[in-house]
């Protein structure tokens, strides 16, 4: 995983961060997720996944969690259900988005569509291997922040085992999930104002330094 960091990190050098060709987030999203590395450092129940380097967990509530880099919050969902049931659901291309494109490789897939806010930002919306990220970023930023949220997304494995159990003495809980991972919201929602309720004496979880992972 860290060999295909660094080799985004080159086609980011390359083609530039300033002059965003949109081409080349085809580029990266290929390049993680066809990737045969497989490193984790942050388990979870019923799952498992990577956070790349400079970005840390601060905020983990069911399968809600927030995690940042130096500059942004990165809003992320694993659908577990729809894993589990191995939802399909097929992504329309909004041609009026600044950026929309599936996400397909093997037995995965999902979308990445980004979209201009009023204030000059850009809302990122990824989906992939039923999971999302969220994120408002500025323009500069567009090829980081896809990297970073691909290669968390594309890293997630799943224990069926664990989920059978969890989700089979759950079954009407889980039916009330309202939250889609399947459906774009164009604009900032609710669902990127975490409640600071919800956290009234949560403490930050450890995560594994990655160059410790073996």
């Amino acid at each position: 995983m860290k060999k295909v960091i660094v080799l985004i990190l080159s086609l980011l050098l390359m083609t530039g961060c300033s002059n965003v060709n949109k081409e080349e987030y085809n580029q990266i999203i290929t390049s993680v997720v066809t990737s045969r590395y497989d490193i984790k450092n942050t388990n979870r129940t019923g799952y498992k996944y990577y956070i790349p380097n400079g970005m840390s967990n601060i905020k983990s509530v069911d399968y809600n969690e927030v995690l940042a880099d130096s500059n942004y919050n990165y809003y992320l969902y694993v659908d577990v259900v729809s894993y589990f049931n191995r939802v399909i659901k097929e992504y329309n291309i909004n041609d009026n988005a600044y950026y929309s494109n599936n996400i397909t490789f093997e037995d995965k897939y999902g979308y990445l569509e980004i979209n201009k806010q009023e204030n000059d930002k850009y809302l990122i919306e990824i989906m992939y291997n039923y999971a999302k990220i969220e994120v408002i970023v500025d323009k500069i930023d567009l090829n980081e922040a896809v990297t970073n949220s691909i290669i968390l997304l594309s890293s997630i494995s799943y224990n069926n085992n664990v989920l059978e159990s969890v989700i089979g003495d759950n079954a009407l809980e889980f039916s009330d999930e309202t939250y889609n991972i399947f459906e774009t919201k164009e604009q900032q929602t609710n669902y990127l104002k975490f409640d600071e309720d919800i956290y009234e004496g949560y403490e930050e979880p450890e995560v594994e330094d990655p160059d410790l992972v073996g």
